[in-house]
């Protein structure tokens, strides 16, 4: 024999009990299969499942884990100090320029600065330590890992530094460097430089500008 199907009032009963805020409730379709549905979207045919109280199941969340819960602090004193690590991470220098520019050189400068800031207060904790003759070990290791780690940082910033250097030889110093050259060939002109005297004084630079001084251009940028 099939299931015996509930009059409509009956099922309008049976909806009307189901728990506020329900996200799914467990059905029997008319293929006899064995599922959830969310209440908007029972069938006709549907025969919702129901506990030994005659209290429709379901389940008052979707199956999963919540992505990150939103925690309510516990009293107002956590509140405040909520609000006021917000704030001190907001104006953090390095946040700030990772923020807005993550590329820019100053963001490992930024670093080697903070770095420097830890392990100058771990010297100073150490120092009371060894004042009070307490243990100073764990301090130590605290203040050489973060010299280690300002040091690593600061060689990262010279090969940086050192990498930063005008490319002379791309299209777009060239054409710099020649719109530079144009003007001051028209600021010749416009001295009453006479036009043999320039072109001479251009063909003397072109004899100049070497090799030899490319090499040093690169080393007078690299030394900024």
């Amino acid at each position: 024999m099939g299931r015996r199907s509930k009059s409509a009032q009956e099922r309008s009963a049976l909806i009307d009990k189901i728990p506020e805020g329900a996200k799914l409730v467990s059905v029997v379709t008319e293929n006899g299969e064995k599922k959830y549905r969310p209440p908007a979207d029972l069938a006709d045919t549907d025969e919702i499942q129901v506990n030994k109280n005659g209290i429709p199941i379901v389940m008052m969340a979707h199956p999963g884990r919540t992505k990150n819960p939103k925690v309510e602090p516990a009293n107002a004193f956590v509140a405040e100090l909520i609000r006021r690590k917000d704030e001190a991470i907001k104006a953090d220098p390095i946040i700030a320029a990772a923020r807005d520019k993550p590329d820019d050189p100053d963001v490992l400068q930024q670093v080697i600065v903070a770095f420097g800031e830890e392990a100058a207060s771990i010297g100073f904790e150490r120092a009371e330590a060894e004042r009070k003759g307490e243990e100073t070990s764990g301090l130590s290791l605290r203040r050489i890992n973060a010299l280690k780690a300002l040091a690593e940082t600061w060689l990262r910033r010279r090969e940086q530094m050192a990498s930063k250097g005008i490319d002379i030889d791309s299209p777009s110093f060239k054409a710099m460097f020649g719109f530079i050259m144009d003007t001051f060939k028209e600021a010749m002109l416009s001295c009453g430089v006479r036009g043999e005297m320039v072109e001479t004084v251009f063909a003397k630079l072109a004899q100049m500008m070497n090799g030899e001084w490319e090499n040093e251009a690169k080393n007078r940028m690299k030394n900024v």
